[in-house]
């Protein structure tokens, strides 16, 4: 049986990275409260667009999942050179029980590390800009879109994210992409489960299982791949951006094979 090439996979789905930036208005802006709120909004349903995702309330993004082996404090005791000999992060995924403050953390540093490389100052870690991009991705996941406009109503611009989560009035930008949750080599052919009679792609046929990412090489293939796409070089680059969060959500995609893929986001900003 032929192996299929999920490099042909990849141009069809759109697997590319993209980016949006925002600088804002010089204007007046309301003062908002620093605790975690809500936004109410009254349930709907649009015939028009019938894919759209409204909801009673907009979460603001602060709920990110707990970790048994990374806390946000830990973002002052390591940084973009020390923090890839930390155990947990060379640690194989489990994508049935991920640990994504690990992998949020994984995508800062290796994205801090490139700014590094280039004479730049690293980023800052920004909570606020991990809860909004960490958001997005899983928007991103839960209500089916690729894109920097969200279906979620309230959530629809990067500026209405950041507002939610409390940052106003920042020079601002995000990157996103769609990437795959195995360690794959690109361009080369591969046996599907069907083929293998198993749940498990290969090089070969019933050949050796291509493994899941570690948190630390999925970091590196997102960042790698925004880094060779010139519009996201520019965001993870721009001396404007002091600030940075990252994030990613699992899915598995059924249009091939169920493979375990991810969709990431980074959120920029001049201000914590």
């Amino acid at each position: 049986m032929r192996s299929t090439s999920l490099n042909t996979f990849v141009i069809a789905l759109g697997f590319f990275a993209s980016c949006a930036m925002f600088q804002p208005k010089k204007e007046a802006v309301k003062e908002v409260k620093k605790e975690t709120t809500t936004t109410t909004v009254a349930k709907t349903v649009d015939a028009k667009n019938p894919e759209l995702a409204f909801l009673e309330s907009i979460e603001d993004g602060r709920k990110l999942p707990s970790s048994g082996n990374w806390k946000p404090s830990q973002y002052e005791e390591f940084n973009d050179q020390t923090f890839f000999s930390y155990a947990p992060a060379k640690e194989v995924i489990d994508f049935s029980n991920i640990d994504y403050p690990l992998l949020n953390a994984a995508i800062f540093f290796e994205a801090s590390k490139e700014r590094r490389k280039l004479g730049l100052r690293p980023f800052r870690y920004s909570p606020l800009c991990e809860q909004a991009a960490f958001g997005h991705a899983q928007d991103m996941v839960t209500y089916n879109f690729y894109s920097h406009t969200s279906k979620v109503t309230g959530k629809e611009a990067l500026k209405d994210r950041l507002e939610l989560v409390g940052i106003l009035n920042s020079i601002a930008g995000e990157n996103i992409i769609v990437s795959f949750g195995i360690d794959y080599k690109p361009g080369t052919p591969v046996y599907t489960p069907e083929q293998n009679n198993g749940s498990f792609f290969s090089y070969q046929k019933n050949g050796t299982p291509i493994p899941n990412h570690t948190y630390v090489s999925l970091a590196e293939s997102l960042v790698e791949s925004w880094m060779n796409s010139p519009p996201q070089r520019r965001n993870v680059l721009n001396p404007d951006f002091s600030y940075m969060g990252g994030g990613a959500y699992h899915f598995q995609d059924a249009r091939f094979h169920n493979i375990d893929k991810v969709k990431a986001a980074l959120v920029f900003s001049s201000r914590p």
